[in-house]
């Protein structure tokens, strides 16, 4: 077993695969959800009466989708934003509802989430079409709750578009990331990061009117694969790999940008499935991802169970969630 080195948070290995850069999953599952086709009315030439225009097939607009994933723009490279307003920022403020320092062993590094009250700060930058990088700073108002496996940065990036039917491939890493690591400790662990490649999808019409309670409602859906190269198992308290999960999460935007959301979780090998592993994760709140907006939004990522029996200590209930406000804005 490697000591003395930072690593993944083994609660995000699954999680962040589907939550990674959370603002990119609400602005996508939101604005996916919102514009899912609809009947167009158009007036014939010469005629009064309005008719509707032929709309695609869904097959037609999954191939589309599919197809338009992963695009290289170059055409648009010289007529496109300058590259000062490909910059995008936010601002947060993230409270726990509970302040308690997890029991694990003392040279493990990866481990559930426990830091106190933090200060974030995130930056994106747009490379070219949907292809995209960003990184997070983070500060510990108590610097002594700060464990191995809390970070003081955090990046991904890849490809994600918001549009319905689109595949995304994102890295994240969520791990112990260091600015200035012990001696003999790594500023990353770039191999315990996660692999996520996703399917976007829109629950449309006669489903979503079912499931919904108001006129505005719309829901927004993405399958994941994720992957893990290398995780830490606690009950051999070693270091493993190919840490592997399938996730299906879902956004039910209500009215507005009030909304609540939830991941379900499935484990390939459920022997690498971890006390701080959750079966599901849930959120709620007031999300609006336009630059100079504020959001507020409660998360629960911890170690939640279908059968509450199974949780393990101090995991999985709603005081393990957090609450957290920011503000986002351009350049």
């Amino acid at each position: 077993m490697r000591q003395g080195r930072t690593g993944n948070t083994a609660q995000w290995i699954p999680i962040l695969c589907f939550f990674a850069a959370e603002t990119l999953a609400s602005e996508h599952q939101t604005e996916m959800a919102k514009h899912a086709p609809k009947p167009v009315e158009a007036k014939v030439i010469n005629s009064p009466v309005a008719t509707k225009i032929e709309q695609p097939s869904e097959a037609d607009l999954i191939w589309k989708g599919a197809t338009s994933s992963f695009m290289l723009p170059f055409e648009t490279w010289n007529t496109d934003l300058p590259w000062y307003k490909r910059w995008s920022a936010s601002i947060a403020i993230g409270y726990p509802l509970v302040n308690t320092a997890a029991v694990i062993p003392a040279n493990a590094t990866t481990g559930p989430s426990n830091q106190n009250l933090t200060a974030s700060l995130s930056l994106k930058y747009s490379i070219i079409g949907n292809w995209f990088i960003s990184a997070t700073a983070y500060h510990y108002f108590d610097k002594e709750l700060q464990q191995a496996w809390n970070p003081d940065f955090t990046y991904v990036f890849g490809y994600s578009d918001w549009r319905p039917y689109t595949f995304s491939l994102l890295y994240s890493n969520y791990g112990g990331n260091r600015f200035s690591p012990e001696p003999g400790g790594k500023h990353t662990e770039f191999s315990q990061g996660t692999w996520a490649l996703g399917w976007k999808f829109p629950i449309s019409k006669p489903f979503v009117d079912w499931l919904s309670f108001t006129d505005d409602g719309a829901i927004g859906c993405q399958f994941d694969y994720n992957y893990t190269p290398e995780y830490f198992d606690l009950d051999t308290v070693e270091y493993k790999t190919s840490h592997q999960t399938i996730s299906l999460g879902c956004k039910y935007s209500i009215v507005g940008n009030w909304y609540v959301n939830g991941t379900a979780f499935y484990y390939l090998d459920s022997s690498q499935k971890q006390p701080w592993n959750p079966d599901f994760t849930y959120g709620f709140g007031y999300f609006d991802w336009h630059p100079g907006t504020i959001t507020i939004q409660y998360n629960n990522y911890s170690g939640n169970r279908w059968n509450s029996a199974d949780r393990g200590a101090d995991t999985g209930r709603f005081k393990d969630g957090s609450i957290s406000i920011s503000y986002s804005f351009d350049f």
